[in-house]
């Protein structure tokens, strides 16, 4: 398969997808197209955007003929980001949010790993910064470099081993996503970590450790938000996530305990509302997967377990919980 396309080029198209973004568009895309080598194309995929995204994305289109224009209807992220990619046919794509921005080697870098990688590798990520809404560095944000290469597919499933750079700092071999699969339609949260997950289970992975992508922090990121409410959503998107793998999970004795304790954690927040624990146990017990149905074996049984949980870390604890405070919460 082809690494390099024109002369100066790689063969890489780059996904953007977009909803109400255009504050930031432009920035990421001329990031894409200021890299050292260029990529073939540059895709943006306009989630129904009601703002003044499609303007921005007219003006890129003018002013290069790389860039592609998706005007979509409003259906998530995910199928933004499927619809780019099915209109791509590059060797390669890589992936980047509309608010974040390349370092101008980005590209090149990865794709020289790629060059002096076994053919088993199938995507490579790199490590990654921190900026502002006005692009300033962010250096008290923690990073999570990366640290493993190869079968990382466990890792990536039972042991909290993040992808560093977020899907930002992706680029996959095109081959090996359409076996892996698209992302998922179906998950508004850890979409990308179930796409990591399929890829990982059927190739290996790479990195360059450089910083080669600026994550922007935004005080109305839904993922960065710490809503107790999103946090009972999310638990139930993982569930989904961890369904698609059940040998796995039934190999691992302690994996149902240890989901089990993770719903209950989720629930203190709301230990005093009668209506809203109930309605989280009929979305466990209607739930798609087997798995989040095995949690608890009745209502009661949820709201003996929470009471034990309760009596365990008792109310101090669980004020610290609903600050929101919750790595100091689980020492």
């Amino acid at each position: 398969m082809a690494m390099a396309g024109a002369a100066g080029n790689w063969d890489v198209d780059v996904v953007i997808p977009v909803y109400n973004g255009g504050r930031f568009l432009a920035e990421a895309v001329r990031s894409v197209l200021e890299q050292t080598v260029l990529p073939a194309r540059v895709i943006i995929a306009d989630d129904g955007s009601t703002d003044h995204t499609p303007s921005v994305a007219a003006s890129l289109v003018e002013l290069s003929p790389r860039v592609k224009y998706l005007a979509l209807p409003h259906k998530g992220v995910s199928a933004a980001r499927n619809a780019a990619i099915s209109v791509s046919n590059a060797a390669f794509v890589a992936f980047l949010d509309a608010d974040d921005v390349w370092m101008p080697n980005k590209l090149e870098k990865q794709m020289e790993v790629f060059a002096g990688a076994d053919p088993d590798v199938g995507f490579v990520h790199s490590s990654y910064f921190y900026i502002d809404e006005f692009g300033r560095n962010v250096p008290a944000m923690p990073i999570i470099p990366p640290a493993a290469r190869g079968d990382i597919f466990l890792p990536l499933l039972f042991e909290n081993y993040v992808l560093s750079g977020s899907a930002s700092s992706v680029v996959v071999r095109r081959e090996v996503l359409d076996r892996a699969g698209y992302f998922d339609e179906r998950l508004f949260h850890g979409e990308d970590w179930d796409l990591w997950l399929r890829l990982a289970a059927i190739s290996h992975a790479d990195y360059s450790p450089e910083q080669l992508v600026a994550i922007r922090i935004r005080s109305d990121s839904a993922q960065r938000s710490r809503n107790a409410d999103r946090a009972l959503s999310f638990f139930e998107q993982h569930l989904l996530i961890f369904a698609k793998w059940p040998e796995h999970v039934a190999a691992r004795r302690d994996f149902v305990t240890l989901m089990r304790r993770n719903a209950l954690l989720n629930l203190l927040p709301w230990a005093g509302n009668i209506k809203k624990i109930n309605k989280f146990y009929y979305a466990l017990s209607r739930h798609d997967s087997p798995l989040a149905r095995s949690l608890f074996k009745s209502r009661a049984d949820l709201w003996l377990a929470l009471g034990g949980m309760l009596g365990r870390y008792g109310i101090w604890r669980l004020r610290r919980h609903l600050l929101n405070d919750r790595r100091r919460f689980l020492e």
